[in-house]
């Protein structure tokens, strides 16, 4: 009797084994909602998209800033 809990036992062990060699879907973590999942060239283009947008304004900041001072 003993020996047909031992056989058991270590066909469950090497079950565990093998199982992380296959991927399931229980394995996988889930998506969080609310957030868009986008491709590197689109995440790219919306980041150069800001900065140009940032150095647009900081140059009319500029601009009006060193403006020379009107005569009087």
């Amino acid at each position: 009797m003993n020996k047909m809990k031992d056989e058991a036992y270590n066909l469950i062990e090497e079950m565990a084994l093998n199982n992380y060699s296959w991927s399931s879907e229980r394995g996988q973590p889930k998506q969080v909602r609310g957030k868009l999942e986008v491709d590197a060239l689109t995440l790219l283009f919306a980041k150069v998209d800001a900065m140009m947008q940032r150095l647009d304004c900081l140059n009319m900041n500029t601009m009006s800033s060193s403006a020379p001072p009107p005569f009087i």
